[in-house]
This record gives C-alpha cells, sequence and structure tokens, in this order.
C-alpha cells in the first residue's frame, strides 16, 4: 500500500495530467523517442493517481482515459486509442455524463475511427462531438476550436 495520501495523488494527478500537454501541445514530428515516452508515462500516471485520488469521480476517471487515449491519437495509434475511447463513451452512458465531456469523447472516438481508416464511423462521431448541447459558451468555443485542429487523418 502506498504511503501517499488521496489529497496527494489529487495533486500528482493534475501536475501529470497537466505535464501531459507540454507534449500534446507540440506536433509529434517535433518530439524526441524519450519525450514520446514521457508523454505516454505521464497520461497513465494521471490516471494511475486520479484513480486514488480523494473526491475522484467519474468526470476525473473519463478525462484520464480520454487524455491515454489523446496520446496514442497523437502517435497514429488507433488500434490502442479506439478501445479506450469506446470506454470513454461506456462510462458517460453509465454515468448520465454529458455537456463538455461527452463532447470530448466523441472527438476521440471520431478521431480514433479516421486514424484507422474508418471514415463514415468517424464524420459520423465528429457530427456527434459537434452537436452536443454544452451550456458554456467559452466551453462551446473551446471544442469547435479543438474539433478543427489536425490530426484527422483525412477527414474533412
Amino acid at each position: 500500500m502506498s504511503g501517499i495520501s488521496p489529497s496527494e495523488h489529487r495533486k500528482l494527478a493534475i501536475e501529470a495530467n497537466n505535464s501531459t500537454w507540454e507534449f500534446l501541445d507540440r506536433r509529434f514530428d517535433e518530439l524526441t523517442d524519450i519525450e514520446i515516452e514521457e508523454m505516454t508515462r505521464r497520461a497513465y500516471a494521471a490516471a494511475y493517481h486520479w484513480s486514488r485520488a480523494e473526491n475522484a469521480s467519474a468526470v476525473n476517471e473519463i478525462r484520464a482515459s480520454w487524455l491515454i487515449a489523446k496520446v496514442w491519437i497523437h502517435q497514429s495509434r488507433g488500434e490502442i486509442s479506439l478501445p479506450i475511447a469506446q470506454r470513454c463513451v461506456n462510462l458517460c452512458e453509465q454515468n448520465g455524463i454529458s455537456d463538455f465531456d461527452l463532447a470530448y469523447v466523441y472527438e476521440i472516438m471520431a478521431r480514433s475511427l479516421a486514424n484507422l481508416g474508418k471514415t463514415q464511423e468517424a464524420r459520423s462521431w465528429k457530427e456527434r462531438a459537434l452537436s452536443v448541447t454544452i451550456n458554456d459558451e467559452e466551453d462551446r468555443k473551446l471544442v469547435v476550436s479543438d474539433l478543427a485542429k489536425q490530426p484527422w487523418f483525412g477527414l474533412i
């Protein structure tokens, strides 16, 4: 058993999550092999710590899994990201998660499918992501902006 308290796990989860974006905010072809490995480790570390964090919810689990799928998509590994993305969809359905988080879950499904060349399915999931009702206008703008960014693996 770890000597780390649930509150410390929460802090570590946030730190691991946020530090993963140091790599995700860069183009994949600009990353070294060591940076790619570090990015992947950080995403999994975030999920590990969220699973032990105080006051962690289904949303935290979904976001942690989404981050792992995002890391694999950043590496063009749809075969790894797709089952993780599907798990995120299932968790949203089981827990009544909607809004911002649901839009991003649909986004990662779309990207995973697009990476695997499943264009029609990918397009459908991307449309679903765009059609999610998002109550906060700033969140809505962020989702639309992120959906406009690559990689879409040839999906327009």
